[in-house]
């Protein structure tokens, strides 16, 4: 009898698990969403492949990437031919995937005295999960999001388990994935000693393998960036930082957004619950430390100014472990147990975290970013750009200068200057205030870019229109210090090429190669 409700049990995990899934996959679908940065990662990844190293342009050594582990995935995919971004979608679902399916044992793991004995309760963390539109939407983005969501959430296992061996080999994954991994590395490992199920002694030679993994590893991984690139961190972090003041002008504005689109009826939740057992709660040293982790997130992505990408790209990775560590919080309360009181929890929770995929400045903004002003036009410009007839006039050795350092460098192949120094040492390091209120395209310098003399310059953020432009061009006011330099308007002309689709690319060309030709 014992055996069959096992069986049953776990047939029924799975199938609610299928269900959720299956809620996530379409969830995904319907933003059909892929981020122009992620290009920047797979033209690293496809350099890397065919021999020139970790470059942007073979030969520099920048590190215009901030994913190492994401890059050398893709690559592994590359390298056996497949398409970039089709495999990059590949891992994110199944990051996101194996997300899902690791909340019911999150939850478990979160109630070690038994409390939570309703399987509702991972089914309902599941269910959020599935419905938490920044979590869908950046699945499918081509970038390291999903993967460095799974590793807060197999890192978090860890910590709850008291297992610093996993928490430490997990902890140098977060390292290798992004540049804020070491922060969430030390607070996992430190957590996994805390007294709790499974509580590894100090003095336990074993317990001690993760965290010298953790500190050796990252050592190595940073004197080799060091070595490599010349700076401790990313050029990408220098790039989009340098003014605390401007970025917490955008910093705060995102933060509080993010609050409001998806953390009010959290909040009210566990405001709720605080109040019926505030201290009981508080005297738990994981729900106590999930907090301290999700705060501590939020002050950072703050602190950095956010992100001007839709759908909460920043605070993607660590949504799942708020709403299930409040799922947790609420069935050790009992909660999950009456399923009429767990059916309106779950039902709530569940419409509050839809909300953003269909209304709001977030979701307005993924749409911004397909739409043909930005990567629909790019996409079609360096489609066009990359094959006959137009590729006779960017031909290998032509060199090009835009904002957008994604797409359009990755589908050409073209040696390529960015207006914003993601991929240039020399604008990132500059010290400058910001004041266009776009977070992380603030720094640019106009002498620079044309002291290079590129073939072509792409001003109006890539500019794509119906016809031939002849008016004045749509110029960003963050490209006006080219467009307005005597040197860009005595040495550079106006020109219109077909891209198809009636659409003209407006470009910039170098008189003397017009002269020339």
């Amino acid at each position: 009898m014992t055996g069959g409700r096992n069986r049953g049990s776990l047939a029924g995990l799975w199938t609610w698990s299928l269900l959720a899934v299956v809620l996530f996959l379409a969830h995904a679908a319907s933003f059909g969403f892929v981020v122009d940065d992620a290009f920047i990662s797979f033209r690293y990844a496809a350099n890397l492949v065919a021999g020139h190293g970790l470059a942007f342009n073979p030969g520099e050594a920048v590190e215009g990437y901030s994913n190492l582990l994401w890059v050398l995935l893709v690559a592994t995919g590359l390298k056996v031919g497949l398409p970039a971004l089709l495999w990059a979608r590949i891992l994110g679902v199944a990051c996101s995937i194996g997300t899902l399916l690791l909340l019911p044992g999150i939850v478990r793991a979160m109630s070690p005295n038994g409390e939570v004995r309703s399987p509702w309760a991972g089914r309902i963390a599941q269910l959020l999960a599935a419905c938490t539109g920044a979590v869908a939407c950046w699945s499918l983005a081509g970038l390291e999001t999903p993967l460095f969501g799974l590793l807060i959430i197999l890192s978090w296992r860890a910590a709850l388990l008291r297992s610093p061996l996993q928490a430490g080999a997990l902890g140098l994954l977060l390292v290798l994935t992004r540049p804020e991994g070491p922060a969430l590395a030390l607070m996992f490992t430190a957590w996994s000693f805390l007294p709790g199920r499974g509580h590894s002694s100090l003095r336990a030679l074993p317990s001690w393998i993760g965290p010298v993994t953790l500190f050796v590893g990252t050592a190595v991984f940073l004197l080799w960036r060091h070595a490599t690139y010349g700076w401790w961190l990313p050029n990408t972090y220098y790039a989009k930082t340098g003014d605390w003041g401007g970025q917490l002008a955008t910093g705060l504005p995102y933060g509080l957004g993010f609050l409001r689109d998806y953390l009010i009826v959290p909040l009210l939740v566990t405001a709720f619950l605080l109040a019926r057992r505030g201290l009981a709660l508080l005297r738990r040293v994981d729900v106590l430390a999930g907090a301290c982790v999700a705060v501590f997130w939020w002050c950072y992505v703050v602190a950095v100014g956010g992100d001007m990408l839709g759908m909460d790209r920043f605070f993607a990775p660590v949504l799942p472990l708020i709403t299930t560590w409040v799922v947790a919080v609420a069935a050790s309360c009992g909660w999950c147990d009456r399923p009429p009181v767990r059916t309106v929890f779950g039902l709530i929770m569940a419409t509050a975290l839809l909300v953003p995929t269909f209304l709001g400045q977030q979701r307005r903004l993924v749409d911004i970013h397909m739409s043909e002003a930005n990567l629909g036009g790019w996409m079609l410009a360096g489609d066009a750009m990359a094959t006959a007839p137009l590729n006779g006039l960017f031909k290998p050795g032509t060199t090009l200068a835009l904002g957008p350092a994604g797409y359009i460098p990755w589908r050409t192949g073209l040696l390529c200057y960015d207006f914003y120094g993601l991929v240039d040492p020399r604008i990132a390091h500059q010290e400058v205030e910001f004041t266009h209120h776009y977070a992380g395209h603030e720094k640019h310098d106009a002498a620079l870019v044309l002291a290079r003399r590129p073939d072509y310059i792409l001003l109006g953020n890539v500019d794509v229109s119906d016809r031939p432009r002849t008016g004045p061009s749509p110029v960003l006011d963050r490209e006006s210090d080219i467009a307005g330099n005597p040197a860009f308007r005595r040495d550079y002309v106006r020109m219109a090429v077909p891209i198809g689709e009636g659409k003209f690319l407006n470009l910039f060309q170098r008189k003397d190669l017009r002269q020339g030709g």
